[in-house]
């Protein structure tokens, strides 16, 4: 039987030197647009400021730029602070499948530091790109880090190893081994997206990609991982998972469809469940009119998972930590009535500390709704919520099951440009965010990729 770590490290040869359909290729920047957009976004967060003062300047033999501060560090701690960027505002891509969310544009920070620090061509890192999106859903799609509580970043930082080893040329046996290597030591618990949310919820993919480039590099070194790292006694498959992974579908075999495809991009910065419910609450309120101070009640009627996490009982504090907040279907619910939207701004302290939004919270009511978890297994890919508004004694509901920016229902090139925007203003000047849409736009003509990296810096 061939080992698992054999069969990804086949098929990212494979990836290497593929042609991709034209429109394999567009996703692919617009998604990398998106991302960095994100970065942007959570440049100045906390963390990030933070993680900054520790590793920014750790220069080492294999260069990378820190995006934005343009400053030089070593590459795999350029992966985590640039993917710490990306992460921080929850405004970046979501892949689903039956109802389980993971977020594959997490690699693209990172795998930008590697095509920098690799001397690689734009369409190299498109390729990368492309290669991490397949074996990130791959992992979601089988579920193999469903179950016994771990979170999606353990199966992620495999993708990550996966395609940062071919960007950095490794051999099939040294990708193994960098498999082998990750597999055997990266571990992430989902505590770090439950109850009363923490910032590790922004890094903890971050230090999943440092730990996947690490691997990479001590593979290239020489170090020897497990190649068994899955089927092996005490592997992946006996101690994480509580099935085995089945590969029935890869991108680019036997016709199948690349999982990149079906990626979707964010309206909203929070947890991908509440997508649909604040465009919901932003119809109902908008088509009926409604004064938030004449709301008597609100119900969300949403899938097991989506309640699980984002309605447990903290979810309701008058004291929620900002990570908290973009994981709570009653906050994010009380912001989208009072102000018809939901920005970043909105998850400030000065909101998150408003009696007004306390109050409304008080009103809003979560329903695990076993119909629509129903639905969700039967349709994978969707995220259904019934929101229900009862104002000045007329209810009003409404239903959605997929929103806007999911695959089936993409954003408009100027929706895709104006969250950019709205990310880069006070950072970026308009002929450098212009620059950068062109960049992007281009990125498979490009020799080598540091024109990209530099366009973030502000």
């Amino acid at each position: 039987m061939q080992l698992t770590s054999e069969l990804l490290a086949e098929y990212a040869a494979e990836t290497a030197d593929r042609d991709f359909p034209d429109s394999v290729e567009a996703k692919a920047k617009r998604l990398t647009l998106d991302t960095l957009g994100c970065c942007l976004g959570g440049y100045t967060s906390p963390p990030s400021k933070r993680l900054r003062s520790i590793y920014g300047g750790s220069a080492g033999t294999d260069d990378a730029t820190v995006l934005c501060s343009g400053s030089p560090t070593s590459l795999e701690y350029a992966g985590l602070l640039n993917t710490t960027m990306a992460r921080y505002l929850d405004y970046n891509d979501t892949y689903i499948s039956q109802g389980r969310a993971c977020h594959p544009s997490d690699h693209i920070p990172a795998l930008l530091s590697v095509a920098q620090a690799e001397g690689c061509s734009g369409m190299e890192l498109l390729r990368a790109i492309v290669l991490a999106y397949e074996v990130e859903g791959l992992g979601l799609d089988t579920g193999v880090t469903w179950g016994n509580g771990y979170d999606y970043v353990t199966w992620g930082s495999l993708a990550t190893a996966v395609a940062a080893g071919s960007l950095m040329g490794l051999s099939r046996s040294e990708l193994r081994n960098a498999i082998g290597i990750v597999g055997a030591s990266t571990v992430s618990l989902g505590i770090s997206r439950r109850g009363e949310v923490s910032m590790w919820k922004g890094i903890a993919t971050a230090y999943a990609t440092h730990g996947g480039i690490q691997a990479c590099q001590m593979a290239r070194a020489g170090i020897t991982g497990p190649e068994a790292v899955f089927e092996g006694p005490a592997g992946f498959f006996e101690v994480v998972a509580d099935r085995e992974l089945t590969v029935d579908r890869l991108g680019g075999r036997d016709g199948a469809d690349y999982r990149i495809m079906d990626a979707h991009l964010k309206p909203f910065p929070c947890g991908y469940y509440m997508q649909p419910m604040i465009a919901g609450v932003q119809a109902l309120v908008q088509d009926h009119d409604i004064d938030p101070d004449a709301v008597e009640e609100v119900v969300i009627h949403t899938f097991a998972e989506a309640a699980e996490i984002l309605a447990d009982e903290t979810k309701w504090s008058t004291d929620l930590t900002r990570e908290s907040a973009d994981h709570s279907i009653p906050y994010t619910t009380a912001i989208a009535i009072l102000y018809g939207d939901v920005t970043p701004d909105h998850y400030h302290a000065t909101h998150r500390n408003d009696p007004t939004v306390h109050a409304l919270m008080e009103r809003v009511a979560v329903e695990d709704s076993e119909d629509l978890t129903a639905f969700v297994e039967e349709h994978p890919d969707s995220t259904p919520t019934i929101v229900e508004i009862v104002a000045d004694g007329q209810r009003y509901e409404t239903r959605l099951d997929h929103a806007p920016g999911h695959a089936r229902n993409p954003f408009s090139r100027d929706r895709l440009e104006a969250k950019l925007t709205e990310q880069a203003a006070g950072l970026l000047s308009d002929d450098q965010t212009d620059s950068l849409v062109d960049l992007c736009d281009d990125l498979e003509s490009l020799d080598r990729v540091d024109p990209i990296v530099d366009a973030t810096i502000v």
